[in-house]
């Protein structure tokens, strides 16, 4: 990755995960384009912040002590924080 060091990577991956990592899937198709596009220009400024040393730190956010754990932190939220969200962005879909 433009001869990013595994230190770096993991910046860029904290960094990311940290700016964008609530963004919610609502379902509409037309608009994960722009969160495709909004996800890559993230991960191109955390690219940027990463390689001058500048990353979220443990305990902002989502951000753990190391790139993993922050995954696994996303990936919790995703799993059992965004199950009654899911129901509710079906209701507002539905005009329930």
């Amino acid at each position: 990755m433009l001869g990013a060091t595994y230190d770096e990577i993991c910046g860029i991956i904290t960094d990311t995960i940290a700016t964008i990592g609530g963004m919610v899937c609502d379902g509409a198709k037309p608009s994960c384009a722009a969160k495709i596009a909004s996800a890559v220009d993230c991960a191109l400024t955390a690219f940027y912040l990463s390689k001058n040393r500048r990353v979220f730190q443990p305990g902002e956010g989502l951000v753990k002590e190391n790139v993993e754990d922050t995954i696994q932190s996303v990936g919790r939220m995703g799993r059992e924080g965004m199950k009654g969200t899911d129901i509710e962005i079906l209701n507002i879909m539905l005009e329930n």
